[in-house]
Parts: structure tokens; sequence; C-alpha cells
């Protein structure tokens, strides 16, 4: 059986490692700090959703609004979306506008994945 150990901890070791038949799988765990190179805001930096969010102009219910000004990852949250998808895609917009403009350029690190 083919041995499941690295042969070395750099590139190249990990490159022949996921090369051979012994990978199986290849999980990556990254943040939205990825595509900040791309000039993608994340959502906390200065700029970002959160920074610009204004619940008043955004398509919700009173509560709905209550819940993004006292916390504005609500916006993100499961619950809510599944309720009311216009908060997310509001917010979204300028992103997806921006996707379809080509505004960003993937970086190394996304090719890579």
């Amino acid at each position: 059986a083919p041995s499941a150990r690295l042969v070395s901890r750099d590139l190249a070791g990990v490159a022949k490692f996921m090369a051979s038949d012994a990978c199986k799988r290849v999980v990556v765990l990254t943040g939205a700090g990825v595509s900040c190179a791309a000039g993608i805001p994340d959502f906390r930096s200065p700029g970002g959703m959160y920074d610009t969010l204004r619940p008043e102009l955004i398509t919700a219910t009173p509560q709905e609004r209550a819940l993004m000004a006292a916390d504005p990852v609500n916006v993100v949250v499961k619950d809510m979306f599944m309720k009311n998808q216009f908060p997310y895609h509001e917010v979204r917009r300028p992103f997806i506008l921006g996707t379809q403009a080509k505004k960003w350029k993937a970086t190394l690190f996304h090719r890579f994945l």
C-alpha cells in the first residue's frame, strides 16, 4: 500500500502527495482575506458590507431592520435569508454587478483552488 506520509512539508512534497494515489481528498480552509487581494472587500473591513450596511434602506420588516441595526451579521444569517432573501441580495448587489463587469481579478490563490 502506498505511504500516506509526506516526503517533505515543502511545496514540492505536498504537491507530490496530492498527485499520488494516497491522497484521497484535499480540504482548504480560508477566510474572506483571500479575496481582498482581488479587490473584493470583506464584510468587516472599512468600506465592507458591515460598515456600509444601512438597514433603513433594505427591503425588510421593521423587526428584520432592527436585527440588522443591532448586528450587521444578521443580514447573512440563514434564518433571515430563509424568510426574506431581499436583504442578502440587496447588500450583495455591488459584488454581483462587479463580477458581471469583471471588476475583480482572480488571485494566484483563487487559481490554485
